[in-house]
């Protein structure tokens, strides 16, 4: 790994030895069998998605059901991008998105940082793709040195605005992705009585001081076995609010036409002017 990497202990900078990784206060992490680092204190086996929610994402994703969102996002990345700077992507689960990206612009690459929350998640992606530096973290305090990062990328996920603008580089950019009011509504039919939606506040307003260009993406896509529909339950927080008929209900279906209605924010510092 690049030296960019800080201690989640003290936040100095962590200095590969070997399989082993040490800041100048001598706290150190080892590298895992399968490539990641863990730098997680006292993490709890069950934090993040579990095993079962895991694996559900990896298998719908792998079928390609989400593909037309991901090139969009990628298509995002090319413009905006320098394949010579690093980029993080947080929360990236199983490393769906990232891997497609490293692969389809920077094969060789050495500067893509996936981490997330979930052992398991990561064990997942390190396995998968191992020319991406995959760690063990929280969003809420970000392993990397002040202004180091040149894109942050969360997918669905969770973030801190002051851990992001602190890791990033003045002229860096962050791409956010997040459901719209209409994704899914197919699903959501089935699964709810009464469907309830939340007005969507725009992510311009919890980032001062960044310019916003933002892009609402659709399309539809048919679910092709009840297994993908149950899979793409459990990739949603839909799965944690709804009763059980409402499973039973979707259970009943062989396939279903979706709706994948995605928000693309791209911000920017805005340049000050003096």
């Amino acid at each position: 790994m690049s030296e960019i990497i800080s201690c989640s202990v003290c936040s100095h900078l962590l200095i590969k030895e070997q399989n082993t990784y040490k800041c100048e206060n001598n706290h150190t992490f080892d590298l895992a069998k399968e490539g990641y680092l863990n730098l997680l204190l006292n993490a709890k086996k069950t934090s993040g998605d579990s095993k079962e929610m895991m694996a559900a994402r990896r298998d719908f994703l792998a079928k390609g059901y989400y593909e037309k969102l991901s090139d969009r996002v990628n298509q995002r990345l090319k413009k905006y991008h320098s394949t010579d700077q690093a980029i993080l992507d947080i929360g990236c689960g199983e490393g769906y998105y990232l891997s497609r990206f490293q692969k389809e612009i920077a094969p060789k690459a050495s500067n893509f940082y996936g981490m997330d929350i979930s052992k398991l998640g990561i064990r997942m992606a390190a396995k998968k793709n191992p020319m991406i530096h995959w760690l063990v973290a929280n969003f809420a305090k970000l392993p990397f040195k002040d202004k180091s990062v040149s894109t942050v990328l969360s997918m669905f996920a969770e973030y801190s605005v002051p851990e992001i603008d602190r890791i990033l580089t003045d002229d860096g950019n962050i791409i956010i992705v997040r459901a719209a009011n209409n994704h899914l509504i197919e699903l959501k039919n089935i699964i709810y009585p009464e469907i309830h939606e939340k007005v969507k506040t725009s992510s311009i307003k919890t980032f001062p001081g960044f310019c916003v260009e933002q892009e609402n993406f659709s399309y539809k896509v048919t679910i092709q076995s009840t297994e993908d529909l149950l899979s793409l339950l459990l990739m949603t927080p839909h799965y944690w609010k709804i009763k059980p008929e409402g499973i039973e209900n979707l259970k009943k279906f062989e396939s279903l036409e979706v709706t994948i209605s995605i928000e693309i924010d791209l911000l920017k510092r805005q340049k000050k002017s003096f």
